[in-house]
């Protein structure tokens, strides 16, 4: 058997075990989930919206975007980790806009002086 005191100088002796970096990254993750929900509950209420109006589907979303429906279905549960390129894409089928950018003046001026 091993001794107490071999025992807490083996742990004593291993690497960190890193919880703190897992805990930051949960919480990263956590954040860009909660994102992702909110523009996927954005993405459906605007399918929703025009259904009536121009008949619009998680399928027909799918075939305008030219992806599977499977993969319209993971983007609405917030599945799915969306691309800026896809973001735009669902925009522009959808005509809506799920993300804004606030924009910079274009009179800011910039100092290239140290």
């Amino acid at each position: 058997m091993m001794k107490a005191i071999d025992r807490i100088n083996q742990i004593a002796l291993k690497e960190k075990s890193g919880w703190i970096e897992d805990a930051n990254n949960r919480k990263i993750s956590k954040d860009a989930s909660k994102r992702s929900f909110q523009i996927a509950v954005r993405i459906l209420r605007e399918i929703r919206r025009q259904k009536p109006i121009n008949g619009m589907s998680q399928k027909k979303l799918a075939e305008d975007m030219g992806v599977s429906p499977q993969y319209i279905n993971k983007v609405i549960k917030g599945k799915e980790n969306l691309t800026l390129e896809t973001i735009s894409r669902i925009e522009s089928v959808l005509g809506t806009t799920l993300i804004e950018v606030p924009s910079f003046e274009s009179s800011q001026v910039f100092s290239t002086e140290p």
